[in-house]
This record gives C-alpha cells, sequence and structure tokens, in this order.
C-alpha cells in the first residue's frame, strides 16, 4: 500500500485554511489528477510573520530569515510545501534554492500569467507590505520573457481594516469597486495579489481578465508532486 504524500502549506491567517481544504477537494477531481497518491494537507499558521510586515510596512530582514527557516524546516516532513502568503513570496523564493523538495510560492503562476497576457497590468492589495513583493515578482516575469508592460501598483485603502473588524461585505466591496475602477483606467489584466481578496470576484463585473494566486498555485505544486511521483 503506498503512503499517503503530505503537502505542506504555510498560511498567515486561518481563514486560507478552508480556502485551500476546498480548493484541493475541487483539484483532486481532476482526471490530470487521478494517478497520484493519497496526499494529505497540513496547514501550519504563522500570523505573526504577516503582524510584523504589516507594522514595517514591508518584510522586515528578520521576519524574511524566520519565515525561511520555517519554510525550509517544514520541508523535513512533507513531500512538498507550498507558502499561501504573497508578503512571505520572496521568502519562499529564498527557501527553494536550499530544500531538495518543491516549495512554491502561491503567485508565480498567476504573476506568469499576467506577464503572458497583459500589456497593462494593475495589482490590487489590501496591504503595502504586499505590493512591493507580487510587482517585483510580475516584473520578473515579463523580464523573464522579455516582454513590456506597464503594472501599476493599487493599494485598496481601508479593505484590510475591514477584514480584520469581520466585516468583509465592505472589504469585497471596496475591492471590487477598485477592480471596476482599473478596468475603466486601461488594465487589460488585473492581479489580486492577496488570496483573501478573492470574494470579491462575486460581485464584480468586468470585461478584462481578474487573476486570483490559490487555484492555480495549488495545481502548480500539485503538478510538482505528480512529477516526482
Amino acid at each position: 500500500m503506498r503512503r499517503a504524500l503530505v503537502l505542506t502549506l504555510l498560511h498567515t491567517s486561518p481563514r486560507h485554511v478552508e480556502v485551500f481544504e476546498r480548493l484541493f477537494a475541487r483539484l483532486r477531481t481532476q482526471d490530470v489528477y487521478s494517478d497520484l497518491p493519497e496526499i494529505r494537507l497540513s496547514h501550519v499558521v504563522r500570523e505573526d510573520l504577516l503582524q510584523r510586515a504589516i507594522s514595517a510596512g514591508v518584510l522586515p530582514e528578520d521576519t524574511h530569515a524566520r519565515a525561511v527557516r520555517i519554510l525550509y524546516e517544514a520541508t523535513a516532513g512533507s513531500d512538498a510545501v507550498l507558502c499561501t502568503c504573497s508578503t512571505l513570496g520572496p521568502a519562499a523564493d529564498e527557501a527553494a534554492t536550499k530544500a531538495a523538495k518543491p516549495l512554491l510560492r502561491v503567485d508565480r503562476p498567476m504573476a506568469a500569467q499576467a506577464a503572458q497576457t497583459g500589456r497593462s497590468i494593475a495589482v490590487l492589495a489590501t496591504l503595502k507590505c504586499t505590493l512591493a513583493p507580487t510587482v517585483n515578482l510580475i516584473a520578473d516575469e515579463v523580464a523573464r520573457i522579455s516582454a513590456r508592460a506597464d503594472i501599476a501598483p493599487v493599494l485598496v485603502e481601508g479593505a484590510w481594516d475591514a477584514f480584520e473588524a469581520g466585516d468583509a461585505t465592505r472589504a469585497n466591496s471596496l475591492i471590487s469597486d477598485h477592480i471596476t475602477l482599473a478596468g475603466q483606467a486601461g488594465a487589460n489584466v488585473i492581479v489580486l495579489a492577496q488570496a483573501s481578496m478573492v470574494d470579491a470576484l462575486t460581485n464584480t463585473d468586468v470585461s478584462v481578465p481578474v487573476l486570483t494566486s490559490p487555484a492555480s498555485g495549488l495545481a502548480a505544486v500539485l503538478d510538482a508532486i505528480k512529477e516526482r511521483v
């Protein structure tokens, strides 16, 4: 009998546990993953890492180093690791260079898609500390394929405070309004930098693609697992 594989996910919010469990269950029904053995998700929630970044406005060096260590150490008991927080993305990239197993950041597939399809890319985030890592990642992907694109960072003021206060309706409304404004301003691709922003799409109607990271990031790590088994 084949042993169950372990996929560890590092979150900075407990809300993401249910989101990724739901996405995982949906992806596992797809034919492309039908030959994978059983996979068990292991969730590590470290809200403190994001809180330090929020307080500083950027990811502090000591917090970056701590995230690198946490991610790398997670590979010891896992078959793959996924960092679901875009703010910690640079730490995931560094940890991946040391790891012998797949260790991915959730937003790279989204960034690659944006680079491939966008000429004018609006990047929306509810936190200042998330904007720069996401914009830099997209810029790297644009450069990697020798493309040209204008990348416009947009901070959705007030949305994170609403999330923290438990007012998801207001938070999603603010995000939805900014998605609409970005489309009206000429963006031909809109990127939502944080997994927590996905629900805002429910009441949004724009004619351009709006990219999110959870589903594509989770699919990427499952693809990486598939290549190894």
